[in-house]
């Protein structure tokens, strides 16, 4: 029996980061694989030549945008398996053509969600002024306002997949969970043993605040400067989702003051200029938009894909299936 062509879209540059040897070979246990041998990704017509008795794709960052002119040659085409997060380019069009997709968002949260925790222990014990201080030659740093995370009122803005992770990684803090998400039902809020409260209470009330919200039309500047200004003397904020929900001007100005300190991984603009003046402040933690990037994570990115494809072929449920009826609200 003929193994299903599956084409490869992401160039070995790529390859090189996702795709174990491991997964590789399971993808050639049960498919016939047509590798992208270039360094980068498949253009939109180099992709749209290797369509035509394709039964899948594996696709990731760069792949080219599905146009009814490419999917009207996908004549066998049945499954795509997105080794990246954001599938939200490719919908309706592939659920139009009855294309069921697989991602690896799951592989990433797990990354992000432990990232997110480190930052907040951070930020909690004063890492980045000892550190600073160390290096600047000052033989004894100050110890004041270091504190635990044990037992803290911890505010997540939406129980995303990141942040379901994030409050599995909290239990043995015993925090009490905040979280502000409308679309989180009451006895889903029960089940993961956090209180619903609104984004006022939240920002006002929060030790630790982090956000995990997607970007879709509700939640660009859903978090306005008012909202900035109710954050609690002391507290600590985490951002590592996107930029966009957040007035980052009205960040600044309260960063300024001293008020809080803030661990951020996004920005209105990224790279991050090298005069901003978030670069500047002592109270910040800044890395650049890589909470989800760790050489293990990255690995499994393929491999995640890979395994739902082959459970698709065989009928079995999928681990990975993005609904195409909740897409409006996914990163």
């Amino acid at each position: 029996m003929n193994k299903p062509i599956v084409v490869v879209v992401p160039g070995q540059e790529l390859c090189r980061d996702i795709l174990s040897e491991s997964a590789k070979a399971q993808l050639e246990s049960f498919a016939t694989p047509i590798w992208n041998l270039g360094e980068k990704p498949l253009t939109a017509e180099e992709l749209q030549e290797r369509l035509p008795g394709a039964w899948g794709l594996l696709t990731s960052w760069g792949v080219p945008k599905f146009t009814e002119e490419m999917l009207a040659r996908a004549d066998k085409l049945k499954i795509i398996g997105h080794a990246a997060g954001s599938v939200r380019a490719m919908f309706p069009i592939v659920a139009d053509h009855g294309i069921t997709v697989v991602n690896s968002a799951a592989t990433i949260a797990d990354s992000v969600a432990e990232f997110t925790l480190l930052m907040m222990l951070a930020l909690l014990r004063n890492y980045q002024t000892m550190n600073a201080q160390l290096k600047s030659g000052v033989r004894w740093p100050t110890r004041a306002h270091i504190r635990e995370l044990y037992g803290k009122r911890v505010g997540l803005i939406s129980a995303s997949m990141v942040g379901r992770r994030v409050i599995k990684l909290l239990e043995p803090f015993h925090c009490k969970v905040l979280v502000f998400d409308p679309y989180l039902p009451q006895a889903a809020a029960q089940e993961l043993g956090v209180e619903l409260v609104s984004l006022e209470e939240l920002m006002s009330t929060s030790d630790v605040i982090s956000v995990h919200a997607p970007v879709t039309d509700e939640t660009i500047g859903m978090i306005t400067a008012q909202h900035v200004r109710m954050i609690r003397d002391g507290a600590v904020l985490v951002n590592n989702a996107r930029a966009v929900v957040m007035d980052y001007d009205a960040l600044l100005q309260e960063l300024q003051t001293g008020r809080f300190s803030a661990a951020l991984d996004v920005f209105p603009q990224e790279p991050l200029a090298e005069d901003s003046p978030f670069r500047k402040l002592d109270n910040v933690i800044l890395t650049p938009h890589m909470a989800g990037w760790a050489t293990e994570s990255r690995l499994r990115l393929a491999a995640t894909v890979i395994d739902d494809m082959e459970r698709f072929l065989q009928g079995k449920p999928l681990a990975n299936w993005v609904n195409p009826d909740k897409i409006k609200i996914l990163a």
